[in-house]
């Protein structure tokens, strides 16, 4: 008795919530690289427009300025490296559902 209302109530309502649980993970990463990347171009941008700054004769020098570009540049950095990691670990499952839809295939 037990047995049949696992059988035919949970089992397909906990694999129902399990595919949507998975679907939503894909999606939050998805947007989570998309916004990463978006993110890195933005950076890139203000980058090269205070690289620009700083080369320029009337600010060349001041402390402030300097540290301030020392400082974007360090963010900018922690940045690429967040973006690596997020990207890495997206590539990382699609090769192994790829390995295994493969395997599952021979």
């Amino acid at each position: 008795m037990i047995e049949n209302i696992f059988l035919f109530f949970l089992l397909p309502l906990s694999l129902l919530a399990n595919g949507i649980l998975i679907w939503y993970s894909r999606r939050l990463l998805t947007l989570i690289e998309d916004n990463s990347l978006e993110l890195r171009e933005r950076f890139r941008v203000f980058h090269t427009f205070l690289d620009e700054t700083y080369k320029m004769d009337l600010f060349y020098g001041e402390p402030r300025l300097r540290e301030l570009l020392e400082l974007i540049k360090d963010f900018d950095n922690w940045v690429e490296e967040y973006e690596s990691r997020i990207i890495k670990e997206d590539k990382n499952d699609r090769a192994e559902a790829e390995e295994e839809n493969e395997t599952t295939e021979n």
